[in-house]
């Protein structure tokens, strides 16, 4: 017989729920198995944390206490911990000290060392000291002495830990980074991310909340969240991998203005792209969609065997000639020779050509859902939109509604989507310098990556659709 409080109860588990109830089945505590972050054990008592979810998403962390003879407490926590396996016990904790506010070291030391300890989880801290430092640590780190890696800071510092850890799986499986067409290998290796930048705008999508405490009991938690990346190359290298956004154009020039006034701190994000906007530039460029394969096309998919009219630009389709006959092995080499200057064709492939302010697209796509537009995580494609000339004032308008996610934000005659599967840019009238064997061009053209601004050397780029490639920790959708 067990005790909870003054009272004798019974405790049973079913179903992955461990029950607390009087002798007359008044149940007192029901608590999901999922949802508990440690057991201990000390003499006739047993103590459970667990978490709780608030209305704002939030969680809160509560315990229970139980006390009963040492064997009937002994037989229950071995139940218990049993139920455990699969939750981390060694990570990997990279800091940003000069993330956000510059509150990364003060975050972790208030808010995650005492839940990590509570946990008795082992850790290996590093605080960096400079940008990309994450990228050279996950070169070569042991990765089999952890079961995650923690990153301390903004989606800055998540996208460098990222682009370290995906190039790395890739580097220990022979996969050529440098190749636009390669299928990367996934990591099996999850990330979590205890906010303390500017935005943070990842671990809102997975938790709902900026709230630190929430995010490091989704860490303990173990649970995961596979999400997809896109890689952008250009001459024949690549140039990085996305998690978030990738835009180019007005996006681009964007970052780089706000890169001037990195003096001011988080503040230049909401001033710095006003000035951008009123000089906003057109772009003559040629934009390539690769539509999504037949297995790959979800049920509702748009599909773009036809001809799109388009504002200021036109659109070409290339369909791929078929013969009825076997096809022989030369003919499969040819097929899978590949590239910058000859890409595959594809059935049904888009061609736009004209004058843009910006194409992007986001490796966390939003979908409407009950009224809201909504983070999916693992979708099946690749959204792209291309921003063609329209009144400034509209403009505004329209970047507006994509700040604030409302429904309508992309349904604006100006703005064309497309669902991909990956999609190559060209720059018309680029001129491109050469000096030995280095290539630069003539004028400033920059790519917007997970708030990292990129400038070209190259007048083409491929962006390539990587699905489920890395994993968060997260998940507590109920």
């Amino acid at each position: 017989m067990f005790h909870f409080g003054h009272k004798s109860v019974d405790v049973s588990l079913c179903e992955g729920v461990m029950t607390v109830a009087t002798p007359d089945n008044d149940i007192l505590v029901s608590i999901e198995i999922r949802h508990m972050l440690k057991v201990t054990k000390k003499d006739g008592n047993l103590t459970v944390y667990y978490v709780e979810k608030k209305k704002n998403k939030t969680l809160n962390m509560k315990m229970i206490s139980l006390n009963a003879d040492f064997e009937d407490i002994q037989n229950l926590y071995c139940d218990l911990d049993a139920k455990f396996k699969g939750r981390p016990k060694s990570l990997l904790v990279i800091i940003n000290p000069n993330a956000g506010k510059k509150k990364g070291i003060k975050v972790y030391k208030k808010i995650a060392d005492s839940l990590f300890q509570l946990c008795d989880i082992k850790l290996d801290i590093i605080v960096t000291n400079r940008q990309n430092e994450p990228t050279e640590i996950l070169k070569n780190y042991d990765l089999s002495k952890i079961d995650g890696i923690v990153t301390v800071g903004g989606d800055g510092l998540y996208c460098e830990c990222m682009n370290g850890l995906v190039k790395r799986i890739q580097q220990d499986n022979s996969v050529n980074l440098d190749n636009h067409n390669a299928d990367i290998v996934s990591s099996a290796l999850p990330i979590g991310i205890i906010p303390a930048g500017s935005g943070d705008v990842i671990v809102q999508y997975l938790h709902g909340t900026r709230c630190p405490r929430t995010a490091v009991m989704h860490i303990l938690l173990g649970n995961h969240v596979d999400s997809n990346i896109v890689s952008v190359h250009a001459g024949r290298h690549l140039l990085s991998y996305s998690a978030l956004v990738l835009g180019f154009g007005l996006f681009g020039d964007m970052m780089h203005d706000c890169e001037k006034f990195r003096w001011m701190g988080p503040s230049r994000y909401n001033i710095i792209p006003l000035g951008s906007m009123l000089k906003r530039r057109e772009f003559d460029v040629e934009v390539e969609y690769y539509p999504l394969t037949q297995n790959e096309k979800p049920k509702q998919a748009r599909l773009y065997g036809r001809q799109v009219s388009l504002p200021n630009g036109s659109v070409s389709q290339s369909k791929l000639q078929r013969k009825q006959r076997t096809k022989s092995s030369s003919d499969l080499q040819k097929e899978n020779s590949v590239n910058e200057d000859k890409t595959i064709l594809f059935p049904d492939l888009v061609k736009e050509e004209g004058r843009i302010y910006a194409v992007d697209s986001h490796a966390i796509m939003m979908k409407e859902k009950s009224g809201r537009m909504m983070p999916h995580f693992g979708q099946n494609s690749l959204m792209v939109y291309t921003t063609h000339k329209c009144t400034l004032p509209d403009h505004v308008s329209q970047l507006t509604k994509v700040k604030n996610e409302k429904l309508d934000c992309y349904d604006y005659k100006f703005v064309n989507k497309h669902e991909v599967s990956g999609y190559r840019v060209k720059l018309l009238n680029a001129t491109v310098n050469t000096a030995g064997n280095n290539k630069d061009l003539q004028k400033d053209y920059y790519i917007n990556c997970d708030g990292e601004c990129i400038r070209l050397k190259e007048p083409v780029f491929n962006v390539k659709l990587h699905k489920n490639a890395v994993k968060f920790f997260g998940d507590f959708a109920d």
